[in-house]
């Protein structure tokens, strides 16, 4: 065994107070041979079983949960609260114990602390050992935290008979007992005018100041111990020290004092080798030279070559959920990977929250053996020359007693002349802030920085969000407890998704609902939803290891230098802000910022996906903005202000989705695109733009059009055109627009004259706006004429729908989509007219231009494919006529599926060519399946009635005529 000298002397001159741990009770064993004290982790425990046996599971599963974390304070808080008034009866029940329940030989060590030569003995326990163990039982007096005559006395002279200062209090008053973070509060409160226990404190001053305190019985892996420790050294600064703690050997590789006034003593284990030294110690304190004893001259020395694990945060080790692989590729790049020019770097960077500080601890910590020099951690948007100073002192580079500009010189020295060590600037905001701190080209240290913003000659290792099952795991795990049921669960994956798997919002999330136990996880989601900064209290902002974020808002404010280095960036980001949630399709976001090519976006995007502002689709296409960002930028972005730059940026993205409202190969990225246009639709509204909230309702109903919803598409241009009619500044071409739409919709729902007259007006506005020759006027041609033909006014139907085809052919071509169009629709007058011939010529040629612009799979091919099917069958072409009936239906099933207007019209083409070909069975077999599934009032409907009674007999005949697909675009 090596003790310090200091020590030595300190014993020989009875300037050594022995601090007495929970170590020394616990070795103390009962009549049973079992230890008649509980340990921390024992003790509450116990107090979990007991919150079972009072019924109180929630209680109960808390406690059980903080212990599991080592969080053995607030586990001692929510025992005593979940016990009530049966805390303290359950307490006596533990430590009130009498001397004979106890081996008096498991006694030795407590009887080895009186005679270290202090009459005074200052303990935290609270039971009754140190009295068995005085050999002056009779004599002995014992302080209960505070004895304010005592502790004055104390101070003007010294004990004069055995004295045990119950520091934390005494079994015998267990209502005053300090087991929880408000008892430690109280007791090293900061403020003189908030310390209710104010003799004891000052009593403990002067002793820290004037002796030397030994703690016995104390684990540095004891977390409470070591924030006690801080306690003290941040309450006396400079008057602590040195004080000494006895450890096991085992300790020695992973010992780091928490503060700077502690050295260790060590011994080679518990039991024997435990006592042998303290037996040493009190042949020091009775003056008896020892040979085992030598004095140890290193341990004192001050060196700059010292080894050192400065990190101020504690890791969470198996309680990081979703980091390892970001762990093991920070690991192999700084050991493997490419070199900068700053040299082997390596750089955690992204949005605040996303646990950037907490993983380069938890790398410290998992990877610090690789460092033989040490791991340093320097708070990169704070001061730094005082960490410096401190970092000398803590290290023992240098004496406490040195002037600064020494202290200053050597930390910096270690920073820039060391290889073989890990260096953390946490929290960069500039290259410029650290630059003198850097290593110097011919060292080789590991630096590792975290930033929200990209750090040039800084090699970046990704770090996402976490995925809905990690965030799922980390939410129960902060929270302590598990959702009981399915809305429950649901509930939580709907936290879990709004928080977008940001970690420190998880977080806090999980201590809310820990600490709020009546708050269920639905109602949480409410208030989410609802108040997002209600969800997020400041007191609980805390509960961070790293206790970086005082405000999560101000966390995930966005750093202005990012706008500087790409300043397309801040558009790109207000753009986000105020759409939708779900991800925005490339072509859309650029179209709306004005941008014609995506490579104009490049920088701004790449710098946000990789600082995890922004999120990529896997397939590259699409993008959307952190929810939780999104929530905070809405709060700096107002709109109410900015209505020139939302009629601007409205009108681009309308202009989007009128450019692609018409192809169905478009839909599925139309339809992507309509959280944002409903958001824009009500950024709109927000700020008064009338006649842009009408363009996009409008908009809103290509879909429900396409999928063959005519009702609801109707509803939706209904409340465009009556909000333009309330509207005071005219758009003639959108009023033409609704008038067109609503008339297509209200025919195809079968109110066939209704939709003539919308048409009719459409028609006369678009001949005022354009003329004769322009294609919108060809359009309500088109729409007009496939009117009189529903109303069986053929001829009429033919005149109009040639001239339309007539001024198409002339602005577009013979190849083109709106040609094909008319010639699809004049061949369905031909037919109605009698006309099969010409009208399956016409038929072709329109397939032909179809094929060539769409291919096979494409509604508008199956359009002429059914058409051509229905002339062909008028023509006896019986066998052609179900190939390509056939094929049509195929096509719309695939694409539109089975309950779309079109295929069920496909499907009575396929059943009556069938029976007209003589295959009565396949078409009643047919007819069976498809009739049950529709309603009076389908679409079609009466179709089917009027092949049932051709199929089947004692059915009535109508005077409905087989249909057919003339589409009118």
């Amino acid at each position: 065994m090596i003790l310090p000298q200091l020590l030595q002397e300190s014993l020989k001159q009875g300037k050594v107070i022995p601090f007495v741990g929970a170590g020394v009770s616990m070795s103390v064993l009962a009549q049973s041979g079992k230890p008649l004290f509980p340990s921390w982790k024992a003790l509450l425990v116990a107090a979990a079983e007991r919150l079972e046996a009072e019924k109180k599971p929630d209680d109960e599963a808390l406690v059980r949960s903080l212990v599991n974390k080592g969080r053995f304070l607030d586990a001692a808080k929510e025992a005593q609260q979940g016990l009530g008034a049966n805390w303290h009866d359950f307490l006596k029940s533990q430590f009130d114990k009498t001397s004979d329940q106890a081996q008096d030989a498991s006694l030795m060590l407590a009887k080895l602390v009186w005679q270290l030569g202090s009459e005074l003995v200052v303990t935290t326990n609270f039971d009754n050992v140190l009295h068995w163990a005085c050999p002056k039982t009779l004599d002995i007096e014992k302080w209960n935290i505070e004895a304010a005559v005592e502790q004055c006395n104390l101070l003007r002279d010294s004990v004069r008979k055995p004295t045990i200062w119950h520091l934390h209090g005494h079994i015998g008053d267990s209502a005053n007992i300090i087991l929880t973070p408000d008892g430690y509060s109280r007791l090293y409160a900061n403020d003189p005018s908030e310390n209710r226990y104010k003799a004891a404190i000052q009593t403990l001053h002067h002793q820290l100041a004037s002796r030397n305190f030994l703690f016995i019985g104390f684990s540095l892996a004891d977390e409470d111990f070591t924030d006690q420790l801080r306690m003290l050294e941040e309450l006396y600064q400079g008057a602590a020290g040195p004080h000494y703690v006895l450890l096991p050997e085992s300790q020695s590789g992973s010992f780091k004092s928490p503060t700077s006034a502690i050295e260790p003593v060590f011994f080679r284990d518990f039991g024997e080798p435990l006592l042998e030294c303290l037996t040493d110690m009190a042949a020091i304190v009775n003056a008896k030279t020892d040979p085992s004893i030598t004095i140890n001259t290193v341990v004192a020395d001050y060196s700059p070559d010292k080894p050192v694990f400065y990190v101020p945060f504690r890791a969470k080790g198996e309680q990081m959920i979703g980091r390892r692989e970001a762990l093991e590729q920070v690991h192999h790049q700084l050991c493997d990977g490419k070199r900068t020019s700053i040299g082997q770097t390596a750089a955690f960077q992204g949005l605040g929250g996303l646990g950037k500080t907490q993983l380069a601890v938890e790398y410290a910590h998992a990877y610090r053996s690789e460092y033989p020099n040490g791991v340093i951690w320097i708070n990169a948007d704070q001061e730094i020359t005082p960490q410096l100073i401190k970092l000398a002192e803590e290290a023992h580079w240098v004496s406490p007693l040195s002037e600064q500009p020494f202290k200053i010189q050597t930390a910096l020295r270690r920073l820039r002349e060391t290889s073989d060590c890990l260096i953390v600037f946490d929290n960069l905001e500039q290259l410029a802030d650290i630059k003198e701190f850097l290593p110097k080209p011919q060292f080789n240290p590991h630096i590792l920085v975290t930033s929200r913003i990209d750090q040039p000659g800084f090699n970046p290792v990704a770090l996402n969000t976490l995925t809905p099952e990690l965030g799922l795991q980390l939410l129960i795990q902060e929270a302590g407890r598990e959702p009981d049921g399915e809305q429950e669960i649901q509930a939580a994956n709907g936290i879990v998704e709004r928080l977008d798997g940001l970690p420190l919002a998880l977080e806090l999330a999980g201590a809310y609902l820990r600490r709020r136990h009546a708050v269920s996880w639905r109602e949480y989601l409410e208030l989410l939803s609802d108040n997002p900064r209600l969800a997020f209290p400041a007191h609980l902002q805390g509960e961070s290891l790293t206790h970086h974020e005082a405000d999560i808002y101000a966390t995930l404010k966005i750093n202005e230098s990012l706008f500087e280095e790409e300043p397309s960036l801040r558009e790109v980001l207000d753009f986000l802000t105020w759409s939708g949630s779900a991800p925005m399709a490339l072509s859309l976001l650029c179209a709306s910022l004005g941008q014609d090519k995506p490579s104009a976006l490049t920088g701004a995007l790449s710098l946000g996906i990789a600082l995890r502002i922004l999120q990529r689709s896997d397939d590259g296409e699409r993008y959307a903005i952190h929810r939780l960002v999104r929530e905070v930028r809405r709060e700096d972005v107002a709109l109410e202000t900015r209505g020139n730059w939302v009629e601007s940026f409205g009108k681009r993205l309308s202009d989007w989705f009128e450019a692609h409202r018409q192809d169905f190969r478009d839909l599925p990225v139309f339809e992507a695109g309509l959280d944002h246009l409903e958001a824009w639709r009500q950024n709109a509204e927000c700020v008064g733009f009338t006649l842009l909230v009408v363009r996009m309702i409008w908009l809103q109903a290509y879909p429900s059009y396409h999928w063959g919803r005519y009702v609801h598409a109707k509803c939706e241009i209904e409340r465009a055109l009556n909000l333009y009619e309330q509207s005071s500044n005219p758009d003639a071409a959108l009023q033409a627009h609704l008038l067109d739409d609503l008339a297509i919709v209200t025919s195809e729902a079968g109110d066939t004259k209704a939709a003539l007259k919308l048409e009719e007006k459409a028609l006369a506005i678009r001949r005022k706006l354009y003329g004769e020759c322009h294609s919108d006027t060809a359009h309500s041609l088109a729409n007009i004429a496939f009117c009189f033909a529903k109303l069986r006014k053929y001829d009429k139907a033919l005149e109009l729908g040639e001239e339309a085809l007539a001024i198409r052919f002339k602005l577009h071509g013979e190849g083109s989509f709106d040609t094909a169009i008319s010639l699809n629709n004049v061949a369905g007058y031909y037919s109605d007219l009698g006309k099969h011939d010409k009208a399956l010529e016409l038929g072709r040629q329109a397939l032909n231009i179809q094929l060539k612009l769409f291919g096979e799979e494409h509604p508008h091919t199956a359009v002429s494919l059914h058409n051509i099917s229905i002339f062909l069958s008028s023509l006896k072409k019986r066998k052609e006529a179900f190939e390509l009936g056939r094929r049509a239906l195929l096509i719309r099933q695939k694409l539109l599926g089975d309950a779309h207007p079109d295929t069920i019209l496909s499907q009575h083409n396929v059943i009556c060519t069938l029976r007209n070909s003589g295959r009565k069975a396949e078409a009643v077999q047919l007819f069976q399946v498809q009739f049950p599934k529709l309603k009076p009032g389908d679409p079609h409907y009466h179709y089917f009635l009027e092949l049932r009674s051709e199929l089947f007999s004692g059915f009535r005949k109508t005077s409905q005529k087989s249909g057919k697909s003339k589409k009118r675009r």
